[in-house]
């Protein structure tokens, strides 16, 4: 819905709230702002109090109510999409970033000993991925030979993350498990 389609709706419901209001501004004015009674503002207010009494108006005050709370739950979920897509694509950065960090370091033996600076890195990257509800492995991963797992499934889960195709990531991540499973059993 364009801005201009919001503004719209939400002029229109403002315009109906005030002869919801108006008894109470009405009776504000006179107390504090008119010194006398004016009878302009007191058949005004009279009238607005007076179409607040409708059956039709009642109905039009509910009816649009329904739709300025429908369209700002649009929107709010809208935006809350929007930021939940961006999180995940940046997860889906750091996992590539990991990976490529990983593979470095696997030129050289002596792993998980080669990558104590990473484990934080690591650890918080799998953190933030279960807040999304992706699997990810266990600490039996640094009881691997080398960070090959590691490091490929930081690299297929994190490019699916941050192409946007998260239910493949989800599922990509979840299919890594088995191999893990595996290769500690053994």
């Amino acid at each position: 819905m364009s801005k201009w389609h919001k503004q719209f709706l939400f002029g229109i419901w403002g315009l109906l709230l005030i002869p919801l209001i108006a008894p109470i501004l009405g009776k504000w004015l006179v107390e504090s702002v008119l010194s006398d009674p004016n009878a302009a503002a007191t058949t005004v207010f009279e009238d607005l109090v007076a179409l607040d009494r409708q059956r039709w108006f009642k109905f039009a005050v509910v009816f649009w109510t329904g739709i300025v709370l429908g369209v700002s739950l649009e929107w709010l979920n809208r935006k809350s999409d929007e930021k939940r897509a961006s999180e995940l694509r940046s997860l889906g950065s750091k996992f590539r970033s990991l990976s490529d960090s990983l593979k470095n370091r696997t030129a050289s033996s002596g792993w998980p000993d080669n990558v104590p600076d990473l484990k934080p890195a690591i650890m918080s990257a799998f953190v933030s991925a279960r807040k999304f509800h992706l699997w990810v492995p266990d600490e039996h991963v640094y009881q691997l030979p080398d960070a090959s797992f590691l490091c490929e499934y930081f690299r297929c889960v994190g490019k699916l993350l941050e192409d946007g195709q998260f239910d493949k990531a989800s599922k990509e991540a979840r299919s890594w498990q088995p191999f893990l499973d595996n290769v500690t059993l053994s």
